[in-house]
């Protein structure tokens, strides 16, 4: 399952067509979005100063019934653990 959202923000940072989709459809809004693409291209670049922060300002924002938005969360602090993880070994 975490493997596939981690997919889902690749194609949504790859691809912002999808990303207007689900801005569209209202599963996410475009402040989420903006700070979204700001951490997924941090990770990329190995910049993790700020980007926790970033994560949890993204969580900041999100809805109580916001489940979408949880998950992606949750998977942005996975995805963070383990790029910092990575550059340590």
């Amino acid at each position: 399952m975490e493997k596939k959202f981690f997919d889902i923000l690749r194609i949504v940072q790859k691809n912002p067509v999808f990303g207007k989709t689900l801005m569209c459809g209202g599963m996410l809004d475009e402040k989420r979005m903006e700070i979204l693409y700001e951490i997924l291209y941090a990770i990329d670049r190995g910049e993790f100063t700020d980007t926790r922060n970033d994560i949890f300002q993204y969580g900041s924002l999100i809805g109580k019934k916001d489940l979408l938005a949880r998950q992606i969360f949750l998977c942005l602090l996975i995805l963070l653990d383990e790029q910092e993880q990575m550059i340590r070994k």
